[in-house]
């Protein structure tokens, strides 16, 4: 029993330090992808991390330039 009574110290010592603290900060960034954005149709992209997509024009989107231009997978 006794035991258990220092686990559950344990855990709201911790908690308490978590919560005063807060989260250590990420040390490494995201990947980068090595593709550009959709800038015209049939361009390679990338839909997600490590997915590939190909460039596709946005339904009903009459805007000029890129903006009309999303990431599709191909899968």
């Amino acid at each position: 029993m006794r035991s258990f009574s220092k686990l559950i110290w344990s855990a709201a010592l911790g908690a308490l330090l978590l919560s005063a603290t807060g989260c250590p900060e990420r040390t490494h960034d995201k990947p980068r992808s090595s593709l550009p954005p959709c800038s015209k149709f049939g361009d390679s992209c990338e839909f997600s991390p490590g997915k590939l997509g190909s460039c596709v024009m946005r339904d009903g989107c009459t805007a000029a330039g890129s903006e009309c231009f999303t990431c599709q997978s191909q899968h």
